[in-house]
């Protein structure tokens, strides 16, 4: 029968040894039967031998005694040494085992010490990039430096703007509104003057009810809607009429022109603005899309030195008051 491979070459290596000196052992001991059965046979066949020829054999089995005696001897010494062959090859596989350790626990210190030194060097490649960049920068600015040491002395004009100290408008007062980065005239004074006509004319009328909604304009592109409310004093014998609510409504969808062209000169809106005194203040109703524009305009009415009040507007909200409502605040 075939023996099964073996796993290691050093385990491989002592048992060939072993079969061997096992074989040599094996064939000894047959030697020593065969001597033995011939020297009984001889001894029990009768046959006449002379005393040398017994003699002769008894040498012959004294010396193959010796023999297998040497034979066991140098099959234990054998043993022996196989046994420290056997613990060396141990220790070596345990060497062999703990030197790859080492060299896999060598090797990713290795690695681990190429990937610090490719970041410093990255780092290094990083810093002198930032140096070269640095540099070509201070020199751009000495540059510019000598430029601007060069170029005659100029004078910029700083807009200063009132102290934000918010007062409540009681004056004359003027409306425009600011939408789609243009601006426009709210003729609230002319809308109200033709309210108050259109009330007196229907005067009997609405002394029998407490309330209605009226409209007048359009005016300049505006139109007025407005709540008159009607109070009747049976003690002086008085109908009191006053408007309770007014919405404003552009009666186009593009009115009044831009910044640009608002400020400049014979303008719509400098026109509006000729026969204002510098008490009056100018009301900005402002939606979100013309915060620009509203910088502009309130920067130029500064520079007039006109009171500005802004009030800001939500998207699509109409332009109105009550009165319950709130006055402008200029600053």
């Amino acid at each position: 029968m075939a023996r099964p491979k073996p796993e290691d070459i050093s385990t491989a290596g002592q048992d060939s040894f072993l079969d061997v000196v096992t074989n040599i052992v094996g064939i000894i001991i047959i030697l020593v039967m065969v001597v033995g059965g011939r020297a009984k046979q001889l001894s029990l066949s009768g046959t006449a031998r002379s005393n040398q020829q017994v003699e002769t054999l008894n040498r012959e089995v004294r010396d193959l005694e010796r023999t297998v005696m040497a034979a066991e001897s140098e099959i234990a010494e054998l043993a022996t040494q196989t046994s420290t062959v056997a613990t060396a090859a141990a220790l070596t596989a345990e060497g062999r085992l703990e030197l790859a350790t080492a060299v896999a626990a060598a090797r990713a210190d290795l690695e681990e010490r190429k990937k610090l030194v490719d970041s410093a060097r990255l780092k290094v490649a990083e810093a002198a990039a930032r140096r070269q960049q640095l540099e070509a920068d201070i020199q751009n600015t000495n540059l510019e430096a000598d430029g601007l040491a060069h170029l005659p002395a100029t004078t910029k004009e700083v807009l200063a703007y009132p102290t934000p100290i918010g007062r409540v408008v009681m004056g004359e007062e003027l409306h425009f509104r600011l939408d789609g980065g243009r601006i426009s005239y709210i003729p609230l004074t002319e809308l109200f003057e033709q309210a108050k006509m259109q009330t007196r004319r229907q005067g009997e009328s609405i002394a029998s009810m407490q309330s209605r909604v009226e409209s007048v304009g359009p005016v300049q592109g505006y139109a007025l809607d407005y709540v008159i409310e009607a109070k009747v004093d049976q003690a002086r014998g008085q109908v009191l009429i006053r408007s309770r609510e007014w919405v404003v409504r552009p009666a186009l969808q593009y009115l009044g022109e831009t910044a640009a062209e608002a400020i400049a000169p014979n303008s719509k809106f400098r026109r509006v603005l000729a026969d204002a005194t510098p008490e009056t203040t100018v009301t900005l109703w402002c939606y979100p899309d013309s915060f620009e524009a509203f910088r502009a305009i309130r920067e130029d009415l500064h520079k007039r030195g006109m009171p500005v009040a802004g009030r800001p507007m939500p998207e699509g909200a109409p332009i109105g008051g009550s009165t319950e409502g709130s006055k402008s605040v200029v600053q």
